[in-house]
């Protein structure tokens, strides 16, 4: 297919799109798992691609050859950038398909509540002990409501809602004890799952109200007694997920020949299967880890047939629900800042993602388990509790209820709510608490107020992709995809001003906008183009001042990032900069990376960038690093670290080393969520530097920082760390790191001496590897701050003496004056006392000011001018 960017109005005729495209190019997209079918994406703005294709195939984003979007102003940490597909309909004029990846961001102001009071509440702490995991609800025959409570510590407990300010338990059923337990009811029986084994736990209901003495046992599968999830359709078939048996897929169970003995009438197993749900003959699977949902037709139980698949936003399906007329679903993606998504599945040939979105952006907060009812989602997350959305419109969904019933714990974390019940026939709510407990709530349901509209260039009506739309005093803040259309909204009436913002515009705040629950205020904006400026400049070499050809350089300022490549001269030119303020990054290998702060106006002279020479690595840009293994999951990636965390620890770093140019780091994946996810699975991942010229350097060394964990599993973790040194000839193992170092999950430096394990040559490579053996456990690693350093300085102290050269204050306060009877420029180079190169200058005239930074101890600094050298050691306090 060919790749284009829109150039025209967008068009919507007949509920088909007709768009006009213009030649575009950028990084590369691919199709699925398998496919060799590749393609264009191009980088349009802030957060919008356009991938077209010629004929139709599924086409996943594998790199954008980008580096990650600033965080540093009110959006979505930087996990949350990380774009995923939504396949939006034909464009008949053109038989082409377009993927669109942007970004929609739909919350409340984190007020703890909204349209959900707070009934009661029942406190498992006091009563047993114990967490609790999931919660399902039962209506006995004369109406009375009861909550289905899985307790942690072992059990199943049945609580009675007669009063729904003071819920009482009225019986338990102990069992092995598990975070994992699933309840659902058929025929006044509840079944209840748990992956702590005993089989499936049957408790007969029927005595109630009248008897709390109730019958239970616990049904033994056919090679499984354990199990992840359950659902129950209204046929009286149990679906069972996540058994101990095969690949974890789905079990059929008939339950109405009798209730305390199911019989197995067939199985899906070509995938671990960790939720779903079933409606008439279609089951809806969410396969957490593979990262996507099925349809099944499963009107033959023992030859049930595939009818679709759909990977949803951050590739971690943790449970998906269907909407009451079958043609959407929504599905929870269990990571942090993970979405809710929402998909039309009227065409399961063509399966379209309408709508991501994450509440509570910013604070990395886990969604858990969603429902539908009456075109409501109500949802579960971790530490930020129970949330209403309305999705009765399923392309604009809008947080409209929400209740923070875990006070302790916020953002990221495997803390707070777990389960949520919203099917009562009093309306009322059950939600499950890790910690806190079982609470009851009214909701209040309300219709979202929606504002939906185009924004468009002023002057040449060109639909504007990217641009931000807020709502002024409430966190609501979206992006537009193409054709420049967004949609948005808020749960509470009233009168906002609405802010407009695109990179290389006028900001426009429109006032007074009306909006209004249940109805769609239209808004359509034209922004005011601002005039480029060029940026230009040329990178090079410290000291010297030579051309750095093929640098990179990188500007990121608010909403934007631009990338140049410096030519055969170290020149640059950035032609599509704004006034505005900019981070500044270049490096190239061979070089130590500098960045700095660049306030952009029409006024901005051209710019000079110093490199300093040598071999260094702060991962702030791409300088060709490689990968290579046969890791299933936790490939080595350059980023910004998402952290992750197993039993109160880290296990993925959650941020660089401090004190270089940005916040990258190499990690072995970096999807965020739970420690297992993408962590390095089946195989092995390489990491291996560009080569490098360690030659006449005296004792030279590598220098870095390395992150290993290594954890969990069924037995005592056995992986390794390793990391070589190649010299064109021979791979020496320099490190070894096991789940035995005292320094797992950490940041710890290490230096090598390069001589103390082979020879050195002018093809040197830097080699980091780790796997995850044949019996599975959790791995992770991590590089950063890599450095060739250079030994200790060869010159002589008081070679070539300068009588007429001056130094103070001595001992340095971390500055030294630099006073020289010359009108030549000096050549300033600092070295550590182990000969490390840490900066080196060029002073003007004779005068100018050392600057040490944050070092302290001895320094060793040499001048040169006119073919002189001296070298002093200056004490830095």
């Amino acid at each position: 297919g060919m790749l284009h960017s829109s150039i025209a109005q967008w068009a919507q005729v007949d509920g088909a799109k007709d768009v006009a495209h213009d030649l575009v190019l950028g990084a590369q997209v691919s199709g699925p798992k398998g496919s060799s079918r590749t393609g264009e994406v191009a980088r349009l703005f802030s957060n919008v691609f356009l991938v077209t294709w010629s004929e139709w195939e599924p086409v996943r984003l594998q790199h954008v050859g980008y580096p990650s979007m600033s965080a540093d102003r009110s959006q979505p940490a930087v996990e949350q950038l990380r774009f995923s597909p939504i396949l939006y309909r034909q464009f008949p004029g053109y038989m082409r398909y377009s993927l669109i990846i942007g970004l929609l961001l739909v919350t409340l102001a984190a007020s703890g509540q909204l349209n959900m009071t707070l009934l009661g509440s029942l406190n498992y702490q006091a009563l047993h002990n114990s967490d609790l995991s999931d919660v399902w609800g039962y209506v006995d025959e004369l109406g009375n409501e009861y909550a289905l409570v899985g307790v942690n510590d072992g059990g199943v407990s049945v609580v009675s809602l007669a009063d729904p300010a003071n819920p009482a338990e009225v019986f338990f059923f102990p069992g092995n004890g598990s975070i994992w337990r699933d309840l659902k009811v058929w025929n006044d029986h509840a079944y209840v799952t748990t992956e702590g084994g005993g089989g499936l736990a049957i408790v007969d209901l029927t005595p109630l109200p009248q008897s709390t003495s109730l019958t239970a046992q616990n049904f033994q599968g056919n090679g499984w007694d354990a199990a992840h999830n359950i659902y129950i359709d209204e046929n009286g078939i149990a679906y069972i997920f996540g058994a101990n048996r095969g690949e974890g897929g789905v079990i059929f169970l008939d339950l109405t020949q009798d209730p305390f003995s199911p019989v197995e009438l067939g199985a899906f197993d070509t995938w671990y299967a960790h939720d779903g749900m079933a409606r008439g003959d279609t089951l809806y699977v969410s396969h957490i880890s593979d990262g996507f949902f099925s349809v099944l037709d499963v009107s033959d139980k023992s030859a049930p047939v595939l009818l679709g698949t759909q990977a949803t936003g951050n590739d971690f399906t943790h449970n998906c629900w269907v909407s009451d007329d079958g043609d959407h679903l929504y599905t929870t993606d269990e990571v942090s800042g993970g979405y809710l998504g929402s998909y039309d599945i009227s065409d399961l040939s063509d399966i379209e993602e309408l709508q991501l979105i994450v509440s509570d952006p910013g604070s990395g907060t886990v969604p858990h388990n969603t429902h539908f009812i009456n075109d409501f989602i109500v949802t579960s997350y971790y530490s930020y509790g129970t949330t209403i959305h309305d999705v009765s419109r399923p392309w604009n969904v809008i947080e409209v209820g929400h209740f923070d019933h875990s006070p302790n714990f916020s953002g990221n974390g495997y803390h707070g709510g777990w389960g949520t019940y919203p099917y009562l026939p009093s309306g009322n709510i059950l939600s499950t608490d890790i910690e806190e407990g079982l609470f009851v709530f009214a909701p209040t349901y309300v219709r979202a107020c929606w504002l939906e509209g185009t924004v468009t260039d002023a002057q040449s009506q060109v639909p504007i992709l990217g641009a931000e739309v807020s709502i002024s005093t409430t966190p609501v803040v979206t992006s537009t995809v193409l054709g420049g259309s967004y949609t948005t909204g808020y749960a509470i009436a009233g009168t906002y001003d609405v802010v407009v913002e695109a990179f290389g515009y006028e900001t426009l705040t429109i006032q007074g906008v009306q909006l209004q629950n249940g109805q769609v205020t239209l808004l359509d904006i034209e922004l005011m183009p601002l005039v480029p400026i060029n940026v230009s400049g040329t990178v090079v070499t410290a000291g010297s001042l030579d051309p750095v050809p093929g640098a990179m350089v990188t500007m990121v300022g608010e909403g934007v990032e631009l990338q140049v490549t410096a030519d055969g001269n170290g020149q640059f030119t950035f032609g599509n900069a704004y006034e505005g303020t900019y981070s500044v990054t270049a490096g190239q290998w061979g070089w130590h990376t500098a960045c700095f702060t660049l306030q952009l106006d029409p006024n901005t002279p051209t710019q000079t960038i110093e490199l300093t020479p040598g071999y260094a690595d702060d991962f702030a840009l791409d300088l060709g690093w490689s990968v290579s293994g046969n890791a299933q999951a936790g490939i080595w990636e350059r980023g910004i670290p998402v952290g992750t965390s197993y039993q109160g620890g880290a296990s993925n770093p959650g941020v660089d080393v401090s004190g270089d140019c940005g916040g990258q780091a190499y990690v072995t994946g970096n999807a965020g969520g739970s420690a297992g996810n993408d962590d390095v699975d089946d195989g092995a991942t390489v990491l291996v530097s560009p080569s490098f010229d360690a030659t006449g350097l005296v004792m030279p060394q590598v220098s870095y920082y390395r992150w290993f964990f290594n954890a969990g599993g069924n037995s005592a973790p056995d992986d390794t760390l390793l990391i070589a040194l190649s010299n064109g000839i021979d791979t020496v193992v320099i490190e070894q790191v096991t789940a035995l170092d005292p320094d797992l999950a950490s940041w710890e430096p290490r230096t090598i001496t390069i001589g103390d394990h082979l020879p050195v040559s002018n093809e040197m490579r830097l080699h980091v590897i780790t796997s995850d053996g044949v019996e599975g456990h959790l791995v992770e690693a991590g590089l950063d701050r890599f450095e060739l350093l250079g030994g200790p300085v060869s010159v002589q102290e008081g070679a070539g003496p300068m009588e007429d050269l001056t130094l103070w204050p001595v001992p340095s306060n971390g500055h030294l004056e630099v006073r020289c009877d010359t009108d030549e420029d000096l050549v300033v180079e600092v070295f550590t006392s182990t000969g490390a190169l840490t900066s080196m200058q060029r002073i003007r005239n004779g005068r100018g000011t050392i600057d040490f930074g944050t070092r302290k101890g001895v320094m060793v600094i040499r001048f040169t001018y006119s073919q002189r050298t001296l070298v002093r050691r200056v004490v830095v306090n």
